[in-house]
C-alpha cells in the first residue's frame, strides 16, 4: 500500500523484513564495553527490492563509539 504522500505504511514496511535471510554481518569493536547502560542505533542505509543494506553503532551513557556493525540482507 502506498500513501499518497508517496511512504509505505509501516505495516507493509515490517511485513516486507519479515522474510529475510542474512548475506554479511560484521561486528568491529572499537573499544572496551565500559560503563553502566548503553544505547543501539541503527539504520538501514539501502533498502532496495532484493538487498538490504543496514548499519549498526553501540554507544555508551558517555557517548563513546563502543562498537559498529554492518549487516546485508536478501529480502524475499
Amino acid at each position: 500500500m502506498l500513501r499518497r504522500d508517496g511512504v509505505q505504511s509501516l505495516e507493509d514496511e515490517a511485513d516486507k523484513f519479515s522474510r529475510l535471510g542474512t548475506i554479511d554481518l560484521r561486528v568491529d569493536y572499537l573499544r572496551p564495553g565500559l560503563g553502566k547502560t548503553f544505547s543501539a542505533k541503527g539504520f538501514v542505509l539501502r533498502a532496495g527490492r532484493k538487498v538490504a543494506v543496514t548499519r549498526m553503532e553501540l554507544h555508551n551513557e558517555e557517548e563513546s563509539l563502543i562498537a559498529v556493525g554492518t549487516g546485508a540482507y536478501s529480502i524475499s
